[in-house]
């Protein structure tokens, strides 16, 4: 597109930039921000300026973008906000495992491997079947050619011995 086309947009948010920005600095009530959303709102027309050949109000569409960019930023100001400074960092929680967590998290596995190992055979592969494998104690059932009662019996003793096996420190 020649710059002849577009020059329209230009002038038109150069005519009611003013109004955009009293618009949106009564929404926001910051200079800097009210700047950025202004110049945000432009860019964001002047990137879709082809389909904005219909538009029969390009000033009340460049202020209504405005107004809406500016409802965005509060929204967003009001759902997440920003931690000034560096004084309010110690607050934010590292997701990462310490190095603590790690060896006893896998000092647990060690046990609770252990504890599965030295289950009866039989509880051993219900236990397995069930929780690894996800089958109803009917499907372990009719796997194994024992009665979902009989399955119930295995889950509720291997249960009972890992419990105890993980309470003892």
């Amino acid at each position: 597109m020649s710059e002849s086309r577009h020059s329209p947009l230009l002038h038109t948010f150069l005519a009611v930039q003013e109004r955009m920005r009293a618009i949106i600095y009564r929404r926001v009530g910051c200079r800097a921000t009210t700047a950025d959303l202004t110049q945000d709102a432009f860019l964001k027309l002047w990137e879709r300026r082809s389909l904005l050949t219909g538009v029969a109000d390009l000033a009340g569409y460049l202020v209504t973008t405005g107004r809406n960019l500016a409802a965005d930023h509060e929204r967003r100001r009001r759902i997440a906000p920003f931690l000034h400074g560096i004084e309010g960092l110690e607050r934010i929680a590292d997701p990462a495992p310490s190095a603590e967590d790690v060896v006893m998290g896998r000092d647990d596995l060690r046990r609770l491997q252990a504890a599965i190992d030295s289950l009866p055979p039989k509880c051993r592969q219900v236990f397995l079947l069930s929780r690894l494998e996800g089958l109803t104690y009917a499907e372990i059932g009719a796997r194994l050619g024992i009665s979902p009662k009989t399955v119930f019996s295995h889950m509720v003793t291997a249960l009972e011995r890992l419990k105890a096996e993980m309470a003892r420190t």
